[in-house]
C-alpha cells in the first residue's frame, strides 16, 4: 500500500510540474488523444473520444452554413450580376480555410491561458505515458509539431471544405450530419480513407504501429480531397440554377 500511495504521489508530482510549453501539450494530447484501434468484443468496454469529437465537431458546426445562408441573400445577387460563380465559391473556399486556422490560434490561445492560470494537466514524459499512453522518448520538435498541430489542422481543413460544398448541394443540416456521421466512423475503422484517423494521436503510425496512417498520407489525402472537392464544386456551381436558390 505504501509503495503503491508512493508511486501514485510521484506521477501526480510529474504532472504538476514543467514549462509552459509542457503544460500546453499536455492539453493538447488530452483533445486530439481520440482513442486507439477499436476491436469489437463482447466484454469490451468502449467510450467514444468526446472531447475530440466535440473539438471537430463544433468546427463543422461554425463553418457549416454560413456559405449556403449567404448564397440565398447578397452572394446570389453578386453571382447574377458579375457571372463570377468560381470566384464566388473559391471565396468562400478561402473563408473556410481561414475559420479554421483562427479556430486552432483561439483553441491554442485558450490552451496556454488555461497552462498559465491552472498549471496545465501533464508534462513530462513519464506523465504523458501513463495519462495517454503516448511515448515522448526520442521524439523531435518538428514530429510533435507535425502530429499535434498541422494534421489535425490538414484534416479540418479538408472535412470543413467537403461540408460546405455539401451545404451548397444537399442543404446544410444534411451536410453536417453527414460530416458528422463520416467524423464518427472514424472511430470504429482504423482506415487511411477516413481522415479523422490522422487527427488521432493514438492513430498515428509511430504510437499505434498502421504505417498507413503516417503524416504524408495524411498530407497527401488531404491535399487530394481539397482538390477533388474544389473540382466538384466548380463544376456544380457552373451548372447550378442561381435563380432557384431559395430552394438551398
Amino acid at each position: 500500500m505504501r509503495l503503491t500511495a508512493a508511486r501514485q504521489r510521484e506521477r501526480q508530482g510529474a504532472a504538476g510540474n514543467g514549462s509552459a510549453n509542457d503544460l500546453v501539450l499536455g492539453y493538447l494530447t488530452w483533445l486530439f488523444q481520440g482513442m486507439p484501434e477499436y476491436y469489437a468484443a463482447e466484454t469490451g468496454r468502449f467510450e467514444l473520444p468526446v472531447p475530440w469529437l466535440m473539438l471537430h465537431g463544433c468546427l463543422l458546426l461554425l463553418v457549416g452554413f454560413y456559405p449556403a445562408a449567404d448564397l440565398t441573400r447578397s452572394g446570389g445577387q453578386t453571382l447574377v450580376r458579375t457571372g463570377k460563380r468560381i470566384y464566388w465559391l473559391l471565396g468562400k473556399a478561402v473563408w473556410v480555410f481561414g475559420t479554421v486556422i483562427v479556430y486552432y490560434c483561439m483553441l491554442t490561445a485558450v490552451l496556454v491561458l488555461c497552462a498559465l492560470l491552472t498549471g496545465g494537466i501533464a508534462c513530462s514524459g513519464e506523465a504523458m505515458k501513463f495519462l495517454y499512453g503516448v511515448d515522448m522518448d526520442g521524439m523531435g520538435g518538428m514530429k510533435i509539431f507535425l502530429s499535434w498541430w498541422v494534421e489535425p489542422l490538414l484534416v479540418s481543413m479538408a472535412l470543413c471544405l467537403t461540408e460546405m460544398v455539401l451545404s451548397l448541394v444537399l442543404g446544410p443540416v444534411l451536410a453536417l450530419f453527414l460530416m458528422l456521421g463520416y467524423l464518427t466512423a472514424s472511430v470504429f475503422w482504423t482506415s487511411p480513407l477516413l481522415l479523422g484517423n490522422y487527427a488521432m494521436l493514438l492513430r498515428q503510425d509511430f504510437l499505434s504501429g498502421h504505417e498507413s496512417i503516417s503524416f504524408f498520407n495524411c498530407l497527401t489525402g488531404c491535399i487530394g480531397c481539397i482538390v477533388v472537392i474544389l473540382a466538384v464544386g466548380c463544376g456544380y456551381m457552373k451548372k447550378k440554377d442561381v435563380f432557384a436558390i431559395d430552394n438551398i
